[in-house]
């Protein structure tokens, strides 16, 4: 896998984070903050949202149910502390579980409400 850090102007961005993540241990001093800005695929928040909605969420909800805030959470919080590795990982297999049939409905729902929320919380600029 490589990682580009070439800035792409082409892609829309969202403007500030919707909340500070510390990275701080309570018993640790804070320095500084810093942003943090990624280019990320439409099956990187997917597979952001589905992990944020498998820790967070046992109760029965689904991507579907979250608001547009709790979604971009939920993707901030796991580009923050996600490897790069393990969220390519998951965004390919989000990307393969969309387009195959062989799962049940349950899983196959739950995939797309994964890219429903994806699309609310980060709509695709017309160009």
């Amino acid at each position: 896998m490589t990682v580009s850090l070439e800035r792409l102007t082409d892609v829309p961005a969202v403007r500030g984070m919707t909340e500070q993540h510390s990275l701080v241990d309570p018993y640790d001093e804070p320095h500084a903050v810093i942003g943090l800005r990624a280019v990320v695929s439409r099956d990187h928040i997917a597979a952001a949202v589905d992990m944020g909605v498998h820790k967070f969420y046992g109760d029965g909800r689904t991507a579907d149910d979250l608001t547009v805030a709790e979604i971009r959470y939920f993707v901030e919080c796991y580009v923050l502390s996600e490897s790069a590795l393990g969220l390519q990982q998951g965004a390919e297999a989000m990307a393969q579980l969309l387009v195959e049939d062989f799962h049940e409905d349950v899983t196959r729902e739950q995939i797309r409400a994964c890219y429903r929320a994806a699309d609310r919380a980060y709509p695709k600029a017309l160009k």
